[in-house]
């Protein structure tokens, strides 16, 4: 018995021990097989089908995938055959991954395997991650003695060397390339392995290589073997880390909030990645750290699936009813995650303002950008030259509408120097401005009070006339070089049949007509309420009749043709009757003759509220439901139900969408997502204005805050804002410098109807800094649009109306603070552009108006 208890004794703390192991076991096991997946961070997928919208391919090709072979010696197996043929996809090898079968005999002949991103469209590595790394998940289906590979990445500088022909900018420019063999990261296997390569090694490789513009991937075979070698590659990406983890589940306005505003963080996550749920947040004082409100989530429910394209799991967190201004970000400590730093501030918005507007002066065709208005971003005048640009047509050609003088004939060249570049590219058109110069007229009318002398740093500033003014007036002044004596307006000043260093004038258009006189009548209320600037008003509106008895002479619409193609323009008006419709609703508010009032009510049919793109008679409608002359009032009435019934869809669909975005459909999340939600923004101010239903006001707000950064991407899409990392860069002919990109550009835009769906898994979240138009080009019209959401919502950019002994005292008590600090007064930050800091800086701007009004 005592042997017995003995041997027990030696036995069972091993069962037990055993048992604990066991479990042990079963508990990992366990939370093994339930816990969730791990989020990862947004990188940049040249091929991952697990978080792409592709499918099941079998080939990866269509400017995504290429295999080059030559001359002999070397063979690659691809899917179409013959040279550059696609690369082929295996979908029973992981999730789906690219097939690399290759041979070398004897070393000879080479084979480049090339993977870009949309045709090779250049993407900026450093965006995501500031010292990034290639990731590949690999394997070998075949392992061939003597394989080796070669990687290599490509920049694109092709963009500097047309840049180089248009602006006579000297130099020519090589693209640069930087190999690493991938035998110094990985020991070929049959089971996957995790590869992680630094960019920065291709860097050490070659200096030169410019990661912020990296066109492609290339793979190129070494060694010598005869038998076929197969490399499977699942996953081909740029990521932060080897961690890889997703870090942006709060969403904030990065930019920040006012103090008595709506103030909404989102916390949202990949569904099924998260568990347990979190249940509160913190606001944190970003330089004390401490937390100075916490309040609880509430999960959103969207509408339907429709409604929230992102594949995410949404919380909001408001913190409305905090107030005080400083520097903040809000942590979820039960996700360990913490947003990007933001202000809460009464002028937080008036920088933005400020560089939204500027985008205007940096766009300036035939004028080089120079210190001290350049503000760090210079460059040399980009088609000089137009002040001889030649026509498109001969004038001789009895097909074309205008002939330049018919007392002077064989004038071939016409002086149209000046105006703004339309977007990312270089052509400057009378159509596409409709909307712009309503827009930035709407901005002088409502809010030239937060505006005014040498707040933009402009040229023409001359402490005097309001900046705003003269930024308007140089476009204005672009759009009378286009206009003729007997009224009628050319239409595009453009680059034609592939010659890049000069541009060609159109044919005149009934468009450009009806636009420069609806233009012209709407400014001229305007500018002639301005001190010194009657005469000039006066002459705007002796043009803007001028077109129209042009256009009252040439009733039929007149698109013209290109003289070189024969084909019809972009940006063409095939009909016009809207847009004389709009002429004539602002030469009836600019004059109150009946004349032009009975053109339009004869006409009128139904209240139009379309404000996008290429449009008129949507504002000519809102102008006709403000306007103080006497109006038709059924006419006004229905507009203004029109509008407020836009409006209440924008707000119900705010509501929808956990994100809150103030859209009129889904399908609004296209090219130019931004600025279509800045123009919504706009009718939400209006109708606020009307009914003082702050609701209206509120779903503003929301589009200013997806647009700061408050989005599913977590990125600011005005340039020049938030960190590194959550910013956008320019799709730009003329602007290539991704590191310090110029400010207030608004070209950042989810496109869910884009080629990202090769690389992302969900549409709301299509987005990348690649130089893609559809993804990051400014237009004019959009950042119009931007400016006069955020001049709405911005403070002032004046000085105080006069610096003397009373602003002394508030001076000097605020002297070197900052927002953290008890002391701080934002009216006392006066240098510009602000800097959240009273220094010299500010001293300078003190005593240049001391005393003056």
């Amino acid at each position: 018995m005592e042997v017995e208890n003995n041997i027990s004794a030696i036995i069972f703390p091993h069962r037990y021990l055993a048992l604990k192991i066991f479990l042990i076991f079963l508990t990992l096991f366990s939370f093994t097989q339930n816990a969730p997946a791990v989020q990862e961070a947004i990188g940049i997928n040249f091929f991952d089908l697990a978080n792409s919208n592709v499918g099941s391919p079998t080939c990866w090709g269509s400017g995504k995938g290429y295999a080059w072979v030559g001359p002999t010696g070397a063979t690659f197996l691809n899917c179409t055959g013959g040279n550059g043929g696609d690369v082929p996809v295996d979908m029973s090898q992981g999730d789906g991954s690219l097939v690399f079968t290759t041979t070398r005999l004897g070393g000879g002949g080479w084979c480049n395997i090339q993977f870009k991103l949309d045709g090779g469209h250049s993407v900026n590595f450093f965006r995501y991650g500031e010292q990034p790394l290639l990731y590949l998940r690999v394997k070998w289906g075949a392992i061939a003695s003597g394989a080796g590979l070669m990687v290599r990445l490509y920049d694109d500088y092709s963009i500097w060397n047309k840049y180089s022909i248009y602006s006579g900018y000297p130099g020519s420019y090589v693209s640069h390339n930087a190999s690493v063999s991938l035998s110094n990261y990985v020991t070929p296997s049959t089971q996957w392995q995790d590869v992680y390569i630094p960019t920065a090694d291709f860097l050490a490789a070659n200096p030169y290589i410019d990661l912020t513009r990296i066109s492609f991937i290339e793979y190129s075979t070494t060694g010598s073997y005869s038998a076929a070698n197969t490399l499977y590659i699942e996953k081909m990406k740029i990521i932060p880390d080897i961690a890889n983890e997703y870090k942006d589940m709060i969403k904030v306005n990065q930019i920040g909030y006012t103090p008595n505003s709506k103030k909404i963080a989102l916390v949202s996550y990949l569904t099924g990645t998260v568990s347990p749920a979190p249940t509160y947040f913190q606001l944190k004082n970003a330089d004390t750290q401490a937390v100075v409100y916490q309040g609880n989530l509430q999960l959103i429910t969207p509408y339907s699936s429709s409604w929230n394209q992102t594949g995410d799991t949404v919380y909001h967190a408001d913190f409305t009813s905090f107030t005080t201004p400083g520097r903040y970000f809000i942590h979820c400590p039960e996700l360990a995650q913490t947003s990007p730093a933001f202000k809460i501030g009464k002028r937080i918005f008036d920088d933005p303002l400020r560089d939204t507007l500027r985008f205007f002066y940096y766009a300036r065709s035939a004028e080089a950008i120079v210190e001290p208005y350049a503000e760090g971003h210079t460059r040399p005048a980009i088609y000089a030259n137009n002040s001889t640009c030649v026509y498109d047509y001969d004038d001789d050609d009895p097909t074309k509408m205008y002939d330049y003088d018919p007392d002077n004939r064989r004038i071939t060249s016409r002086n149209v120097a000046g105006g703004w570049f339309d977007a990312g590219d270089l052509h400057l058109d009378i159509h596409n401005n409709v909307t712009t110069l309503w827009f930035l007229l709407e901005m002088l009318e409502h809010q030239k009070q937060k505006l005014g002398p040498d707040v933009l740093n402009l040229p023409e500033s001359d402490g005097s006339i309001n900046d705003l003014v003269y930024l308007i007036k140089y476009k204005l002044d672009w759009f009378k070089k286009m206009q003729n004596t007997d009224g009628s307006v050319h239409f595009i000043v453009i680059c034609q049949g592939g010659v890049e260093y000069a541009q060609r004038v159109s044919d005149v258009s009934t468009g450009a007509a009806c636009i420069l006189s609806g233009i012209f009548a709407k400014a001229y209320p305007l500018f002639a309420d301005i001190p010194s600037m009657e005469t000039y008003a006066q002459d705007l509106l002796d043009r803007a009749e001028l077109s129209w008895s042009w256009l009252m002479a040439h009733t039929s619409t007149y698109n013209p043709k290109s003289g070189i193609s024969n084909t019809t323009w972009s940006y063409g008006i095939t009909s016009d009757s809207s847009f004389r419709q709009f002429a004539a609703i602002e030469l009836y508010i600019a004059t109150g003759n009946s004349t032009y009032h009975d053109y339009f009510t004869s006409r009128y049919t139904s209240a139009q509220t379309s404000m996008q793109g290429i449009t008129a008679i949507g504002k000519g409608h809102m102008d006709y439901a403000e306007t103080t002359r006497p109006v038709n009032t059924s006419i006004r009435n229905a507009i203004r139900t029109a509008y407020t019934n836009l409006a209440n869809t924008l707000v119900t669909n705010a509501g929808r969408s956990p994100y809150r975005i103030p859209i009129n459909s889904t399908g609004d999340i296209t090219w130019g997502s931004s600025g279509k939600i800045a123009c919504y923004a706009y009718i939400l101010i209006r109708v606020y204005e009307w009914t003082g239903n702050t609701v209206y006001r509120d779903t503003a707000l929301d589009a200013l805050e997806w647009i700061s950064g408050r989005n599913p991407v977590s990125r600011i899409f005005i340039t020049g804002y938030g960190d590194y990392s959550h910013g956008t860069d320019i799709y730009s002919f003329y602007w290539f410098d991704h590191i310090n990109p110029v400010p207030g550009y608004l070209c950042g835009n989810i496109n869910a109807y884009d080629f990202l769906y090769n690389y992302i898994k969900n549409p709301w979240k299509y987005y990348m800094n690649i130089q893609n138009a559809s993804t990051l080009e400014p237009c004019l019209p959009w950042q119009a649009e931007a400016c006069y959401l955020y001049g709405y919502f911005a403070d002032d950019l004046k000085l105080p109306e006069i610096i003397d002994n009373n602003f002394l005292y508030d001076f000097s008590t605020a002297w070197l603070t900052s927002p953290a600090d008890s002391d701080w007064d934002p009216s006392c930050d006066i240098a510009v552009p602000h800097d959240d800091l009273i220094n010299f800086l500010d001293f300078s701007a003190f005593a240049a108006h001391w005393l003056n009004n």
